[in-house]
């Protein structure tokens, strides 16, 4: 009986913890360091068209042009005025948990492709697996290694009025 204990909990952990991977976008992901065994929180905004894009957005067919800013979570980080980098981050296209297409972005850019591809209630799955800080002479160290996952759903505009200037319009605006 132990034993069923035991192995319903840990089941449940890895439900909870693949629920979380793919609910609206988190802000503030857990990763892990690759030279030290302690964890690390930074907070990931994404960019869409140069806006900041809420947790709770639905990306449309114009919403193409993404980048991400990360932020040192801790006080202590922030205090040493700590800049951190994405170079790189894939960015996956979901039907119904199947990844449809996937391509990954240098920096910032046009998901113009995935978009063309998309239809209503896909995802878009971001990806980040490491995170560099930017030293004083303007060379890149690893800050973090590990998976920050960003998710989005899809909602073609030509449907649904936008709620705000621009074109990403507010999931809880859809009913």
């Amino acid at each position: 009986m132990k034993h069923f204990s035991n192995l319903r909990l840990k089941t449940m952990t890895i439900v909870l913890s693949l629920s979380t991977a793919l609910t609206f976008a988190q802000n503030v992901q857990e990763i892990d360091q690759a030279q030290e065994e302690k964890k690390k929180l930074i907070k990931v905004q994404c960019l869409i068209n140069d806006k900041i894009a809420p947790a709770n957005l639905a990306l449309g067919r114009n919403d193409t042009e993404l980048s991400l800013k990360t932020f040192p979570f801790y006080e202590q980080d922030r205090k040493e005025k700590k800049e951190l980098v994405v170079q790189e981050f894939d960015v996956s296209l979901l039907r119904d948990g199947k990844k449809i297409a996937n391509q990954t972005i240098f920096g910032s850019g046009s998901i113009e492709y995935l978009a063309s591809m998309a239809k209503n209630d896909d995802t878009y799955l971001i990806q980040v697996k490491e995170v560099f800080e930017k030293t004083k002479d303007g060379s890149l160290k690893t800050y973090a290694k590990g998976v920050i996952k960003l998710a989005y759903l899809f909602y073609d505009l030509g449907m649904f009025k936008p709620v705000h200037h621009g074109n990403a319009i507010s999931v809880n605006d859809i009913k």
